[in-house]
């Protein structure tokens, strides 16, 4: 009797470990689960190129250059970074940018007549203007903010390559308008908002925190 019972009770031991190791492997296998679902998906098919420099690094040590060496800026590197602006946001995915690639020298030298802040795009090797284009723009004035994340795009991706650029304003001054726009012949359609002076940069400038708190408000103002 005292044989029967102490089998019974070993088999329903057995029985519990068994529950408990199956429970055990079926939450292992949905924190798994979660935890892959969880992760972030990251696609590599197709990507035309990659950096050394991590984004954040990138956004953080970006600074505003205006002297160039010689080093020529490959064509392959221009679509590189055109390739990285076309990848920027636009409103309802209009893509409502264009971009005019400058190269020659008597071009670029004829910028500083009308444009008061662009003594150093002369000395650039190559230099890319954003415009927008009004027939595209999701809604009217559209074409800014679509420019701008595109500009924004170039500046980091060229900064991540060893580039060094700086944001040169057309928009909204008339005169700087006026004058790209004669200079390139640029339809009626097509605004410039900005050109971006590209080149090796002969000097190093160091990181600078613009963190304010002050500038930063939580739910309300």
């Amino acid at each position: 009797m005292q044989k029967k019972v102490f089998r019974k009770m070993m088999g329903l031991a057995g029985l519990a470990v068994i529950c408990l190791l199956l429970g055990a492997s079926a939450v292992f296998a949905a924190t798994q689960t979660a935890a892959a679902s969880d992760a972030p998906e990251i696609v590599t098919t197709g990507i035309p190129a990659t950096s050394g420099m991590d984004t954040l690094s990138a956004i953080f040590t970006r600074r505003s250059v205006r002297k160039y060496s010689d080093k020529p800026v490959s064509d392959a590197t221009v679509k590189l970074l055109l390739q990285a602006a076309m990848a920027a946001p636009t409103a309802k995915n209009t893509q409502s940018w264009e971009f005019v690639v400058i190269r020659d020298k008597n071009t670029l030298a004829q910028i500083p007549s009308f444009h008061p802040f662009a003594k150093h795009i002369p000395t650039c090797q190559v230099a890319i203007v954003v415009c927008g284009n009004t027939k595209l723009e999701a809604t009217k004035g559209h074409w800014i903010p679509d420019g701008s994340n595109a500009a924004m795009n170039i500046l980091l991706a060229a900064h991540s390559l060893g580039l060094g650029g700086v944001w040169t304003t057309f928009y909204p001054y008339e005169d700087r308008t006026a004058g790209i726009r004669k200079l390139l012949n640029l339809p009626e359609h097509i605004m410039p908002l900005t050109i971006i002076p590209l080149g090796y940069p002969v000097e190093k400038r160091a990181y600078q925190d613009r963190f304010n708190p002050a500038k930063v408000h939580y739910e309300k103002w």
